[in-house]
């Protein structure tokens, strides 16, 4: 069965044309969006301690696929708001769905510079054939999560086999480099816990010698996720948002075409529209986002998931 796939409004509900209006300068309501993330297949087959995966309260089902003619409609409905970067996962393991490089060439062969195509994975997916797939389809950011170097450590945060993650990404720079191809730009990402803290200048060092960039990001409790309070511990203290772009910027859309207000809501308990049924610039541009985003920038988040979400300040 095909996704049926909404038409805009106009200002005044009729159908027909487009829908996005202009934004008024200065206004955080109206802000266009910079980022999109989308959940094309739901689940991980990793179980990281400072991830909230198989750790919800609501039961989230693995393997579930989004539609190709709503990915194909989220994509187009995105060109036409003026998005800049295309991440292709939201909560999940992206290479789980084995349609992954032709979605990823759908974006690839539409967008162009500064747009961008990136794709996060923690790289035991990352398969010769998935390989081969990413590098023909044009993708021009993958970032691997690698949370340690010492197989006991990486195998206690992400469990996972480190051994098959270090030869999936010795074996893709290869054909990287075989095959004579600029992009993707690959990048590490590990978060500072008190698990990995003391080795992170030594795992700096060695991405460094194989030419790849390390970001250390800080941990955070995903909106206060009660099933990762115990396990994601951070070095220091975890502290109030001071501020975040989520709100402003970025779209996050679930593998069935609802949009989430934030990447940490892995509850689901903040829906700001369906795109099965809704226009993705009506959504972005209703009076629900529009309130939300003028709340946040004025330091009102009573009853928002915003209101319980902690963040570790950077690391010095």
């Amino acid at each position: 069965m095909k996704t049926k796939v909404p038409q805009a409004t106009d200002p005044c509900g009729v159908a027909g044309g487009k829908s996005h209006p202009a934004p008024s300068s200065g206004s955080f309501a109206d802000n266009v969006p910079d980022h999109v993330q989308i959940q094309t297949i739901t689940g991980c087959n990793a179980a990281c301690l400072f991830c909230p995966n198989g750790k919800t309260r609501r039961k989230i089902a693995l393997g579930q696929r989004m539609a190709p003619e709503l990915f194909n409609a989220i994509v187009d409905q995105c060109l036409d708001l003026g998005v800049r970067r295309y991440s292709v996962y939201l909560m999940n393991e992206p290479m789980l769905d084995r349609d992954l490089p032709r979605r990823v060439a759908y974006i690839s062969a539409r967008i162009k510079k500064p747009q961008y195509v990136k794709v996060t994975s923690h790289g035991g997916l990352l398969t010769e054939r998935m390989a081969k797939g990413l590098l023909d389809a044009g993708l021009d950011k993958l970032k691997i999560s690698v949370q340690s170097l010492d197989p006991g450590t990486y195998w206690k945060i992400m469990h996972l086999r480190l051994e098959r993650t270090l030869k999936n990404i010795d074996r893709f720079i290869e054909l990287k480099q075989r095959g004579g191809y600029k992009l993707p730009r690959m990048e590490i990402v590990m978060v500072d816990s008190i698990q990995t803290r003391g080795e992170i200048a030594h795992i700096r060092r060695y991405w460094e010698r194989r030419g790849i960039k390390l970001y250390v990001e800080p941990v955070e409790n995903r909106a206060d996720q009660t099933g990762i309070r115990d396990t994601a511990v951070g070095a220091e203290k975890l502290r109030a948002f001071s501020w975040c772009r989520r709100l402003m910027e970025q779209i996050y859309i679930l593998h069935d075409g609802r949009m989430v207000q934030c990447c940490a809501d892995w509850e689901q308990q903040s829906i700001m529209g369906d795109l099965t049924s809704q226009r993705l610039a009506d959504v972005w541009y209703g009076p629900r986002y529009r309130e939300y985003r003028r709340r946040f920038a004025a330091g009102d988040v009573r009853g928002m998931i915003c209101e319980a979400c902690r963040k570790q300040p950077p690391p010095r």
